[in-house]
């Protein structure tokens, strides 16, 4: 990219906001760093500093020679070096604050926490110029990150810096992991922190099949996840991962009898109050027996993973908690959940007190226990599955969202923990259709913290990132302070990846951000009228033509990569508004699927590019079915 042009607008404050809001200033308050690739300063640790402190002061030293050319030298914890980027912990600190000060001739990065301390590292250097746009996915080429260029190199605030979380808990889900590997695992966990996110959520054994589970990974993840001080966070849907009905009895090896043989009273009835081995029908919770078979694998896998900081312990996806009717007298769905969830916390407390429970609001369980006290240190993910993304979070006309807000303010009233949202800002449902969203973030963000809830996540496919990364990069910043810029970040994010084309660029991210979510086949948007789709497709069309004038254009094989992407985003986008089209037209059957087989040809030739995440399984049905049409 052109230097002199992203010098101009990312050094000089153009589109700084938040942790980056002061990044150059006229004040007095000023100390040099670099001279003629000389380093003028180095950088102090706090005596006996953690293996978290250690990386943040690599870090450091590592991306100032990148900027300058000159070579750092780390101090360890002799506290006496002066001119000195010192690196202190503070007691008085809450666990994630932190400052940045000029004393004299040193630049203070004091936090409460190892943790902290890296996000106040990477602040710092992200009032220098340097932009985590991504992580380093491959198909990005190198271009995943900006980092200036200087010889000589200053830093200056007019005051101190203050900075705290605006939510608790910043995670990145593994969920399905259609496309995580080991390397792009290792990728996400080097980027977090630089966007201060504090947890990386993996499935202890995602659908039961080997393919994504926490164990496949954690020998090579966990010192790299300990090392910046994230928060490690397994499990989710998975009480049958600690009893299930093909379970052989403990010491009757694989060709003993099943549980489900021996004590079918340990499982969930079905509508005809028969025992049944589904494991979608939530075990006997109310049998002390089950309970305390469930409870004793649980201990065992935690005393077998003591990295494990928080465990999701939630019932099996789409699971039913009462098909007969004698079940019923035992407790509405949400009762029963908590009763079980306080149990299994209560035992895990014995053996991890520092360990803590999470379960989930979701499906039939989605409301508050009613009759049960869920114990306060038990975190509680909220699942707004079909939120409709056509209305905020808050608009009481859309039914669905009405739904959720009720429920989130029944929560709120009766349970005092921590409450999280378990984010849907980047869905599997969405196909990987571009739905870009930083402003209707931002809104519904500014609600939950109201409520106030104290975490959020988002699913973390890298097959499709470069769709969503500005959803991504948006959220890292709301996610610590929901009332940052907005407009200024989506300038900071397009300045880098598209240089002075931008200015072009961004009217094409503005129609897909005004378009996708309300005229798109986006669940929960209804189907508009064809003269309203006929307008939305109309400004997409123009949008890609101006998006190749500018390719055609393009010199450096970065930018032209990256426009790349956005023309696959904006087809994409174009097609299905053309698809949702002939759907209020009432075109013929046959029509339809030949639009789909098309859209569907184009999704499969365009895979492994960063930009689409496809199933495994037959997408021509998957689609049809998609769009309310039976496949061929």
């Amino acid at each position: 990219m052109t230097k002199n042009f992203l010098k101009g607008h990312l050094l000089a404050g153009f589109v700084l906001f938040g942790f980056l809001t002061t990044g150059c200033s006229s004040s007095s308050d000023s100390v040099l760093l670099v001279k003629d690739r000389k380093a003028q300063v180095s950088i102090g640790l706090p005596p006996n500093p953690s293996v978290t402190e250690r990386f943040a002061a690599t870090e450091l030293s590592k991306y100032l020679q990148q900027m300058t050319g000159a070579v750092f030298t780390i101090d360890s914890g002799r506290g006496t070096t002066s001119p000195e980027i010192k690196l202190m912990i503070s007691k008085d600190f809450a666990k994630e604050s932190y400052t940045l000060n000029i004393q004299g001739h040193d630049i203070i990065l004091t936090g409460g926490s190892g943790r902290a301390i890296l996000y106040a590292v990477y602040d710092l250097l992200g009032r220098l110029g340097c932009r985590w746009i991504a992580p380093e996915f491959s198909f990005y080429k190198g271009h995943g990150e900006y980092i200036p260029h200087k010889t000589t190199l200053s830093f200056r605030i007019p005051h101190p810096i203050e900075e705290a979380p605006g939510f608790a808990y910043r995670k990145l889900d593994v969920e399905e992991g259609r496309t995580h590997n080991l390397r792009n695992l290792k990728q996400i966990i080097d980027w977090m922190p630089k966007l201060r996110f504090n947890t990386l959520m993996i499935p202890l054994d995602y659908g039961g099949t080997g393919r994504v589970k926490w164990d496949k990974w954690r020998k090579a993840l966990t010192p790299e996840l300990k090392k910046r001080g994230l928060i490690i966070e397994v499990g989710g849907h998975g009480y049958q991962n600690f009893l299930n009905a093909g379970m052989s009895v403990a010491g009757a090896g694989d060709k003993g009898p099943t549980l489900f043989k021996l004590h079918p009273e340990w499982f969930g009835k079905d509508k005809n109050c028969d025992p049944s081995p589904a494991e979608y029908i939530v075990f006997n919770s109310s049998n002390p027996a089950a309970v305390n078979y469930l409870i004793g694998n649980v201990v065992k896998y935690l005393n077998g993973h003591p990295e494990i900081d928080i465990f999701d312990f939630w019932p099996p996806d789409g699971a039913r908690w009462a098909e007969c009717p004698s079940f019923l007298a035992l407790g509405d769905f949400q009762d029963r959940q908590a009763r079980l969830a306080n149990q299994v916390d209560s035992a895990i407390k014995t053996i991890r007190p520092d360990l803590q429970l999470e379960i989930i609001a979701y499906a039939r369980a989605l409301m508050p226990p009613q009759k049960v006290s869920l114990n306060k240190d038990i975190l509680v993910d909220f699942c707004p599955i079909n939120q409709s993304f056509e209305n905020q979070i808050d608009d009481s006309s859309n039914e669905h969202n009405a739904t959720y807000v009720n429920a989130i303010h029944a929560w709120r009233k009766r349970f005092s923990g921590n409450i999280g949202l378990y984010s849907y800002y980047r869905k599997y449902a969405w196909r990987s259709l571009p739905n870009i969203i930083p402003h209707y973030m931002q809104r519904d963000m500014q609600w939950y913290a109201s409520v106030p809830l104290q975490g959020i996540s988002i699913y973390s496919e890298p097959g499709d990132w470069g769709t969503y990364e500005l959803n991504y990069y948006t959220l890292g910043h709301l996610a610590w302070d929901p009332d940052c810029n907005v407009d200024s970040l989506i300038n900071q994010f397009g300045y880098v990846r598209y240089d002075s084309a931008w200015k072009t660029i961004k009217k094409a991210y503005r129609s897909l951000e005004q378009l996708v979510r309300t005229d798109g086949s986006i669940p929960k948007t209804r189907l508009k009228s064809p003269k309203e789709i006929f307008q939305a497709e109309k400004e997409l069309s123009g949008r890609i033509s101006e998006v190749n004038t500018v390719k055609q254009n393009a010199h450096e094989a970065a930018l032209s990569a990256n426009l790349s992407r956005l023309l696959l985003m904006l087809q994409y986008a174009d097609d299905d508004l053309k698809i949702q089209y002939s759907l209020a037209s009432h075109n013929a059957q046959e029509v339809l699927r030949k639009k789909i087989k098309e859209l569907v040809a184009f999704l499969e030739s365009n895979r492994d590019k960063g930009v689409f995440v496809l199933s495994a399984n037959n997408n021509l049905t998957s689609y049809s079915r998609h769009y309310g049409i039976k496949a061929p």
